[in-house]
């Protein structure tokens, strides 16, 4: 297959995410409405601020997709309908479902249709069946091998989208009971309370004694996360990359996104053998992620840690004040933890996202200063445009030595 330019898709839960994304390379983003999608628990963007986000994604030339991919009952099909009409008059760029009330309706309003991960689509028999009901794209289930994502590529027209980065599920393409049988929400519903993540302890019964025996705690059912920057140019054939993490902050959302991003740029560009891809691991390691994992391109995945063991933590230091655009000079009043020049900073808002910088220049009434205290209000030399409201954090480094990184991963 000859090579393309695979979409960066990138996932959206707020509006500092959006912003992060954009000004970090995506193509697209998806993201949820209301109570129909696998984030429901936490998805708080309503309608209007699907419109809002359509007329940001339009004027930076990005795709918008609509995720409404949990299980649908009879009593939410007025729910769907109009939902569907809605998005439709709004003109999103694709809905994403599985169950067939959504894929039937999306599809007879003619809105492109994308499937979800959720269908388990696992053969090119199956792929086909849902090309012949119009769907555009598929989202083959996370269990099926690069070999076979490959056989579903070249016997269908479907484009196909896959997972390149984040979370993985213990559950076969993401169906688990887990959460209804513990706390009676449902997984399959958007209310995953990720029992899976839990610590457990493990008991052995001896089938002659009945003695009872204690392993101790262990996170027997949590999956590592997915990393693929190693190999993805092994992946250039899809037609749409996708990270997982609608529910990360946006330093998380810009980072992901950027490393993918420029991964591709570089094979693209012919300097994926000079540049690599080690820069852009250790880029990825600064952000939220458990021990990570090849996820199922190259056989089965593996059962890890639920803890982040990322490179940096952020500590809270203030916000901004005010910002001064002709000398890009922003008043950063420091409610918590001071900073000091030569310091890594995020600046994270609504309409910023993320700016990653050093602290270069500080002043207090004309005078440099070479630390700002707590409930100081100081002139914060910026390199982009910031916004008053901005959060500002000190991004510190994290001794991960003791972090086990699995070589073999990393070369495959």
């Amino acid at each position: 297959m000859s090579e393309k330019k695979p979409e960066i898709l990138a996932p959206v839960g707020h509006y500092e995410g959006l912003a992060a994304v954009i000004k970090a390379g995506a193509d697209a983003i998806y993201m949820g409405v209301g109570k129909i999608n696998q984030r429901a628990l936490k998805t708080t963007f309503t309608m209007e601020d699907v419109k809002e986000i359509r007329k940001i994604t339009q004027d930076a030339g990005v795709r918008q997709y609509i995720v409404l991919n949990s299980i649908v009952f009879e009593d939410d099909l007025p729910y769907i309908n109009e939902t569907l009409h809605q998005l439709k008059e709004i003109g999103v760029d694709a809905v994403i479902g599985w169950d067939m009330a959504v894929l039937s309706k999306s599809i007879e309003l003619g809105m492109e249709t994308h499937l979800s991960t959720m269908a388990s689509v696992s053969n090119s028999q199956a792929a086909k069946f849902y090309e012949k009901l119009g769907i555009k794209r598929i989202v083959p289930a996370r269990e099926v091998k690069l070999e076979g994502l490959l056989d579903i590529k070249r016997k269908t027209n479907l484009e196909i989208e896959i997972f390149i980065h984040g979370a993985m599920c213990m559950a076969v393409s993401g169906r688990c009971f887990l959460s209804h049988d513990v706390f009676e929400k449902s997984g399959n519903r958007g209310e995953c309370y990720q029992v899976c993540r839990h610590e457990f302890d493990v008991k052995i019964v001896s089938k002659n004694t009945g003695t009872e025996f204690y392993l101790g705690s262990d996170y027997v059912l949590s999956a590592r996360d997915l990393v693929t920057i190693n190999f993805v140019d092994r992946l250039m054939w899809a037609d749409s990359w996708k990270i997982e993490g609608r529910n990360k902050n946006a330093d998380y959302a810009y980072m992901v996104t950027s490393a993918y991003r420029e991964a591709r740029d570089r094979i693209l560009n012919g300097e994926w053998k000079t540049k690599g891809w080690k820069d852009l691991w250790d880029r990825l390691e600064r952000v939220y992620h458990r021990e990570w994992d090849s996820g199922f391109y190259f056989g089965e995945g593996f059962f890890g840690i639920n803890k982040s063991i990322a490179k940096e933590k952020k500590l809270y230091v203030g916000e901004i004040i005010k910002f001064y655009p002709k000398i890009s000079v922003a008043e950063l009043k420091v409610i918590d933890h001071p900073v000091e020049i030569g310091d890594t900073i995020h600046i994270i808002g609504k309409k910023t996202g993320l700016v990653r910088q050093k602290v270069s220049s500080m002043q207090v009434e004309r005078k440099d200063v070479h630390k700002a205290e707590r409930g100081m209000v100081v002139g914060l030399k910026t390199e982009e445009r910031v916004r008053p409201g901005d959060k500002v954090y000190l991004i510190k480094e994290v001794d991960t030595s003791d972090n086990k990184i699995d070589t073999q991963l990393i070369t495959k």
